[in-house]
Protein backbone atom coordinates (compact mmCIF):
# COMPACT_ATOMS: atom_id res chain seq x y z
CA UNK A 1 0.00 0.00 0.00
CA UNK A 2 3.10 2.14 1.01
CA UNK A 3 4.27 1.69 -2.22
CA UNK A 4 1.32 2.43 -4.38
CA UNK A 5 0.65 5.71 -2.57
CA UNK A 6 4.26 6.69 -3.49
CA UNK A 7 3.76 5.61 -6.98
CA UNK A 8 0.52 7.72 -7.49
CA UNK A 9 2.47 11.07 -6.31
CA UNK A 10 2.33 10.87 -2.39
CA UNK A 11 5.14 11.12 -0.01
CA UNK A 12 4.81 9.12 2.99
CA UNK A 13 6.65 8.86 6.55
CA UNK A 14 8.77 5.77 6.67
CA UNK A 15 8.16 2.89 8.70
CA UNK A 16 5.23 3.36 11.81
CA UNK A 17 5.32 6.30 14.34
CA UNK A 18 3.31 6.73 17.28
CA UNK A 19 0.82 9.58 18.07
CA UNK A 20 -0.20 10.83 21.73
CA UNK A 21 -3.44 11.20 21.98
CA UNK A 22 -5.73 12.98 24.22
CA UNK A 23 -7.83 10.92 27.17
CA UNK A 24 -9.95 8.35 26.17
CA UNK A 25 -12.35 8.42 28.45
CA UNK A 26 -14.11 4.71 27.93
CA UNK A 27 -10.59 3.16 29.30
CA UNK A 28 -9.25 6.45 31.09
CA UNK A 29 -5.70 6.33 29.84
CA UNK A 30 -3.99 8.24 27.46
CA UNK A 31 -3.52 5.79 24.16
CA UNK A 32 -0.69 6.44 21.96
CA UNK A 33 -2.09 5.05 18.27
CA UNK A 34 0.31 4.64 15.24
CA UNK A 35 -2.01 4.25 12.11
CA UNK A 36 -0.59 2.85 8.82
CA UNK A 37 0.54 5.26 6.75
CA UNK A 38 1.66 9.00 7.94
CA UNK A 39 1.59 11.54 4.91
CA UNK A 40 4.75 13.43 4.95
CA UNK A 41 4.82 17.13 6.47
CA UNK A 42 1.45 17.17 7.11
CA UNK A 43 -1.07 15.59 9.72
CA UNK A 44 -3.43 13.18 7.54
CA UNK A 45 -3.20 9.33 8.21
CA UNK A 46 -3.71 6.53 6.17
CA UNK A 47 -5.50 3.44 7.70
CA UNK A 48 -6.67 -0.12 5.51
CA UNK A 49 -9.48 -1.28 6.92
CA UNK A 50 -9.93 -5.13 5.78
CA UNK A 51 -12.89 -6.37 6.57
CA UNK A 52 -11.86 -9.60 8.32
CA UNK A 53 -10.55 -7.51 10.83
CA UNK A 54 -13.16 -4.50 11.11
CA UNK A 55 -16.30 -5.86 10.37
CA UNK A 56 -18.40 -5.32 13.67
CA UNK A 57 -15.68 -2.88 15.24
CA UNK A 58 -17.53 0.41 13.42
CA UNK A 59 -17.18 2.16 16.63
CA UNK A 60 -13.75 1.20 17.42
CA UNK A 61 -13.19 2.84 14.50
CA UNK A 62 -14.87 5.94 14.95
CA UNK A 63 -13.69 6.36 18.41
CA UNK A 64 -9.82 5.75 16.86
CA UNK A 65 -10.76 9.04 14.69
CA UNK A 66 -11.92 10.97 17.29
CA UNK A 67 -9.01 10.48 19.73
CA UNK A 68 -6.50 11.65 16.32
CA UNK A 69 -8.97 14.58 15.35
CA UNK A 70 -8.83 16.10 18.77
CA UNK A 71 -5.05 16.25 18.12
CA UNK A 72 -5.42 17.50 14.95
CA UNK A 73 -4.71 14.78 12.63
CA UNK A 74 -7.45 14.24 10.12
CA UNK A 75 -7.95 10.12 8.79
CA UNK A 76 -8.50 9.06 5.57
CA UNK A 77 -9.74 5.30 5.68
CA UNK A 78 -9.80 2.51 2.95
CA UNK A 79 -12.70 0.32 3.92
CA UNK A 80 -12.42 -2.93 2.30
CA UNK A 81 -15.11 -5.37 1.69
CA UNK A 82 -17.92 -3.38 1.66
CA UNK A 83 -17.54 -1.74 5.12
CA UNK A 84 -19.99 0.75 6.40
CA UNK A 85 -18.09 4.12 6.21
CA UNK A 86 -17.18 5.66 9.46
CA UNK A 87 -15.67 8.63 8.82
CA UNK A 88 -16.20 11.83 6.33
CA UNK A 89 -12.61 11.28 3.59
CA UNK A 90 -13.48 7.40 3.24
CA UNK A 91 -12.84 5.30 0.57
CA UNK A 92 -15.51 2.38 0.41
CA UNK A 93 -14.62 -0.32 -1.75
CA UNK A 94 -16.71 -3.38 -2.59
CA UNK A 95 -14.10 -5.38 -3.24
CA UNK A 96 -11.63 -7.64 -0.29
CA UNK A 97 -8.37 -6.47 -2.60
CA UNK A 98 -6.87 -3.25 -2.89
CA UNK A 99 -7.37 -2.24 -6.48
CA UNK A 100 -5.96 0.71 -9.00
CA UNK A 101 -9.75 2.12 -8.95
CA UNK A 102 -9.32 1.86 -4.82
CA UNK A 103 -5.77 3.25 -4.76
CA UNK A 104 -7.07 6.50 -7.16
CA UNK A 105 -10.18 7.77 -5.49
CA UNK A 106 -7.50 7.26 -1.74
CA UNK A 107 -5.20 9.78 -3.01
CA UNK A 108 -8.26 12.25 -4.22
CA UNK A 109 -9.14 11.93 -0.70
CA UNK A 110 -5.77 11.94 0.66
CA UNK A 111 -5.42 15.43 -1.09
CA UNK A 112 -8.69 16.76 -0.48
CA UNK A 113 -7.49 16.26 3.89
CA UNK A 114 -3.94 17.47 3.22
CA UNK A 115 -5.84 20.69 1.42
CA UNK A 116 -8.38 21.29 4.37
CA UNK A 117 -11.33 20.38 1.75
CA UNK A 118 -14.78 18.79 3.13
CA UNK A 119 -14.35 15.49 3.30
CA UNK A 120 -16.47 12.97 0.60
CA UNK A 121 -17.58 9.80 0.94
CA UNK A 122 -16.27 7.66 -1.89
CA UNK A 123 -17.50 4.12 -3.18
CA UNK A 124 -15.67 2.11 -5.32
CA UNK A 125 -17.99 -1.17 -6.85
CA UNK A 126 -16.54 -4.10 -7.14
CA UNK A 127 -16.27 -5.18 -11.01
CA UNK A 128 -18.36 -7.54 -12.15
CA UNK A 129 -17.27 -10.83 -13.64
CA UNK A 130 -19.16 -11.67 -16.41
CA UNK A 131 -20.42 -15.13 -15.45
CA UNK A 132 -18.38 -17.79 -17.46
CA UNK A 133 -20.00 -19.28 -20.18
CA UNK A 134 -20.82 -23.18 -19.60
CA UNK A 135 -20.00 -25.20 -22.52
CA UNK A 136 -22.56 -26.55 -24.53
CA UNK A 137 -20.99 -29.76 -25.46
CA UNK A 138 -20.11 -31.58 -22.55
CA UNK A 139 -16.75 -34.46 -22.51
CA UNK A 140 -17.20 -37.46 -24.80
CA UNK A 141 -16.91 -40.45 -22.89
CA UNK A 142 -16.98 -44.30 -23.67
CA UNK A 143 -20.99 -45.45 -22.61
CA UNK A 144 -20.49 -48.14 -19.88
CA UNK A 145 -23.33 -50.36 -20.69
CA UNK A 146 -23.34 -50.06 -24.71
CA UNK A 147 -20.89 -51.45 -26.74
CA UNK A 148 -19.36 -48.74 -29.40
CA UNK A 149 -21.50 -46.03 -27.93
CA UNK A 150 -20.47 -42.95 -26.62
CA UNK A 151 -21.96 -39.85 -23.86
CA UNK A 152 -23.30 -37.24 -25.43
CA UNK A 153 -24.03 -34.29 -22.85
CA UNK A 154 -25.53 -31.06 -24.70
CA UNK A 155 -26.88 -27.92 -22.99
CA UNK A 156 -30.06 -26.87 -24.91
CA UNK A 157 -31.23 -23.56 -26.38
CA UNK A 158 -33.16 -23.26 -22.91
CA UNK A 159 -30.55 -24.00 -21.15
CA UNK A 160 -31.79 -27.70 -19.98
CA UNK A 161 -28.79 -30.19 -19.62
CA UNK A 162 -29.79 -33.11 -22.32
CA UNK A 163 -28.13 -36.82 -21.46
CA UNK A 164 -27.59 -38.09 -24.83
CA UNK A 165 -25.63 -40.98 -27.06
CA UNK A 166 -23.97 -41.24 -30.11
CA UNK A 167 -24.98 -44.92 -30.84
CA UNK A 168 -23.54 -47.42 -33.57
CA UNK A 169 -20.05 -46.16 -33.35
CA UNK A 170 -21.41 -42.51 -33.84
CA UNK A 171 -23.46 -43.02 -36.68
CA UNK A 172 -26.75 -41.63 -34.80
CA UNK A 173 -27.85 -39.52 -31.77
CA UNK A 174 -30.39 -41.67 -29.16
CA UNK A 175 -31.98 -41.06 -26.07
CA UNK A 176 -32.71 -43.26 -22.87
CA UNK A 177 -36.22 -43.67 -22.00
CA UNK A 178 -36.10 -45.91 -18.76
CA UNK A 179 -34.27 -48.95 -18.83
CA UNK A 180 -34.89 -49.53 -22.54
CA UNK A 181 -32.01 -49.00 -25.05
CA UNK A 182 -31.25 -45.50 -26.92
CA UNK A 183 -33.73 -44.51 -28.85
CA UNK A 184 -32.99 -42.74 -32.55
CA UNK A 185 -33.07 -38.75 -32.91
CA UNK A 186 -31.37 -38.66 -35.99
CA UNK A 187 -28.31 -39.40 -37.70
CA UNK A 188 -24.86 -38.04 -36.96
CA UNK A 189 -22.30 -39.80 -39.53
CA UNK A 190 -19.25 -39.45 -37.07
CA UNK A 191 -18.58 -43.09 -37.88
CA UNK A 192 -16.87 -41.54 -41.33
CA UNK A 193 -14.78 -38.66 -39.27
CA UNK A 194 -11.21 -39.28 -37.23
CA UNK A 195 -12.19 -39.22 -33.18
CA UNK A 196 -10.51 -35.89 -32.84
CA UNK A 197 -12.72 -34.35 -35.22
CA UNK A 198 -16.15 -35.61 -33.50
CA UNK A 199 -16.50 -32.29 -30.89
CA UNK A 200 -16.54 -30.11 -34.02
CA UNK A 201 -19.30 -31.62 -36.07
CA UNK A 202 -21.47 -32.48 -33.47
CA UNK A 203 -21.26 -29.14 -32.37
CA UNK A 204 -22.22 -28.12 -36.04
CA UNK A 205 -25.14 -30.89 -35.81
CA UNK A 206 -26.75 -30.15 -32.55
CA UNK A 207 -25.95 -26.39 -32.75
CA UNK A 208 -28.89 -26.51 -35.64
CA UNK A 209 -31.41 -28.32 -33.67
CA UNK A 210 -34.08 -26.45 -31.98
CA UNK A 211 -35.45 -28.11 -28.17
CA UNK A 212 -38.27 -30.08 -30.20
CA UNK A 213 -35.89 -31.86 -32.21
CA UNK A 214 -34.42 -34.04 -29.20
CA UNK A 215 -37.26 -36.23 -29.48
CA UNK A 216 -36.89 -40.07 -30.35
CA UNK A 217 -38.69 -40.84 -33.35
CA UNK A 218 -37.94 -44.54 -34.01
CA UNK A 219 -36.17 -47.49 -32.54
CA UNK A 220 -33.68 -47.92 -34.94
CA UNK A 221 -32.89 -45.45 -38.05
CA UNK A 222 -35.17 -47.12 -40.14
CA UNK A 223 -38.30 -47.65 -37.44
CA UNK A 224 -39.11 -50.29 -34.97
CA UNK A 225 -38.88 -53.79 -36.47
CA UNK A 226 -35.46 -55.51 -36.47
CA UNK A 227 -36.93 -58.10 -38.68
CA UNK A 228 -39.80 -57.96 -41.45
CA UNK A 229 -41.32 -60.65 -42.61
CA UNK A 230 -44.71 -62.65 -42.53
CA UNK A 231 -43.35 -64.25 -38.78
CA UNK A 232 -41.17 -61.48 -37.88
CA UNK A 233 -43.61 -60.58 -34.50
CA UNK A 234 -43.10 -64.31 -33.49
CA UNK A 235 -39.00 -62.91 -33.17
CA UNK A 236 -38.53 -61.48 -29.64
CA UNK A 237 -36.30 -58.47 -29.30
CA UNK A 238 -35.19 -57.46 -26.29
CA UNK A 239 -35.79 -53.74 -25.39
CA UNK A 240 -32.07 -53.34 -24.49
CA UNK A 241 -30.90 -54.46 -27.87
CA UNK A 242 -28.98 -51.52 -30.07
CA UNK A 243 -26.88 -51.43 -33.48
CA UNK A 244 -24.00 -51.36 -31.81
CA UNK A 245 -23.71 -54.62 -29.97
CA UNK A 246 -20.97 -56.85 -31.68
CA UNK A 247 -23.38 -60.75 -30.78
CA UNK A 248 -26.83 -60.57 -29.30
CA UNK A 249 -29.06 -63.76 -28.20
CA UNK A 250 -32.71 -63.37 -28.55
CA UNK A 251 -35.46 -65.99 -28.93
CA UNK A 252 -38.56 -67.00 -31.57
CA UNK A 253 -41.70 -68.87 -32.15
CA UNK A 254 -41.53 -69.18 -35.72
CA UNK A 255 -43.91 -72.19 -36.42
CA UNK A 256 -42.19 -74.56 -39.51
CA UNK A 257 -38.99 -72.69 -39.38
CA UNK A 258 -36.15 -75.40 -40.24
CA UNK A 259 -33.50 -73.84 -41.99
CA UNK A 260 -31.65 -70.41 -42.00
CA UNK A 261 -29.60 -68.19 -44.05
CA UNK A 262 -27.63 -65.20 -43.01
CA UNK A 263 -30.18 -62.90 -43.66
CA UNK A 264 -33.55 -65.06 -42.50
CA UNK A 265 -34.90 -68.00 -40.91
CA UNK A 266 -37.13 -69.93 -43.19
CA UNK A 267 -39.61 -72.59 -43.34
CA UNK A 268 -38.57 -74.87 -46.37
CA UNK A 269 -37.65 -72.15 -49.12
CA UNK A 270 -40.14 -69.85 -47.63
CA UNK A 271 -38.93 -67.41 -45.71
CA UNK A 272 -40.54 -66.19 -42.47
CA UNK A 273 -38.32 -63.89 -40.92
CA UNK A 274 -35.68 -61.63 -42.06
CA UNK A 275 -33.20 -58.93 -41.10
CA UNK A 276 -34.12 -55.84 -42.28
CA UNK A 277 -32.40 -55.01 -45.42
CA UNK A 278 -30.46 -51.62 -42.89
CA UNK A 279 -29.40 -53.69 -40.33
CA UNK A 280 -27.76 -55.97 -43.20
CA UNK A 281 -26.42 -52.90 -44.60
CA UNK A 282 -25.01 -52.12 -40.81
CA UNK A 283 -22.89 -55.80 -40.95
CA UNK A 284 -25.52 -57.70 -38.92
CA UNK A 285 -26.21 -61.61 -39.55
CA UNK A 286 -27.80 -64.76 -38.51
CA UNK A 287 -24.54 -67.00 -36.80
CA UNK A 288 -27.13 -70.03 -35.53
CA UNK A 289 -30.57 -70.89 -35.13
CA UNK A 290 -30.86 -73.79 -32.66
CA UNK A 291 -34.37 -75.52 -32.35
CA UNK A 292 -35.32 -76.02 -28.71
CA UNK A 293 -38.24 -77.10 -26.96
CA UNK A 294 -39.78 -75.74 -23.58
CA UNK A 295 -42.94 -76.25 -21.46
CA UNK A 296 -44.89 -74.37 -24.26
CA UNK A 297 -43.57 -76.38 -27.32
CA UNK A 298 -41.10 -75.77 -30.13
CA UNK A 299 -38.89 -72.51 -30.25
CA UNK A 300 -35.99 -70.98 -31.34
CA UNK A 301 -32.77 -69.69 -30.24
CA UNK A 302 -31.03 -67.25 -32.32
CA UNK A 303 -28.04 -65.52 -32.57
CA UNK A 304 -27.04 -62.49 -34.24
CA UNK A 305 -23.23 -61.12 -35.12
CA UNK A 306 -21.93 -58.16 -36.49
CA UNK A 307 -18.42 -57.79 -37.08
CA UNK A 308 -16.70 -54.16 -36.05
CA UNK A 309 -16.16 -52.11 -39.04
CA UNK A 310 -12.04 -52.90 -39.22
CA UNK A 311 -12.76 -56.73 -38.89
CA UNK A 312 -15.22 -56.46 -41.81
CA UNK A 313 -12.59 -54.02 -43.89
CA UNK A 314 -9.79 -57.09 -43.11
CA UNK A 315 -12.14 -59.57 -44.30
CA UNK A 316 -12.41 -58.11 -47.91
Amino acid sequence: MRDKLVAAGLAVHKGRSGIQCGHEAQRNNFPILTPDILISKTKVCVEVDPAHTHAGKENDDRTRNQLLDDVGWTVVRLRLGGLESVGEHDVLAESDSVTNEAIDALVIAVSDAIAGRPGSIRTIKKKQVPAREKPRLGALAEHKHYENAYYVSWRSNSGRLLRLVAMDYGRYLASAEGWEAPRFICGLGLNELPRKEWRTALLDILGKLSDTDFVPVSTFPWGDELFIGEQAPAVRISPKFHLGASVWDLTANIVGADTFTETAICAGTDVQAELHPEAVERGWRIAAVGQRTGKHGIYQEVQLLRPSPADALAAL
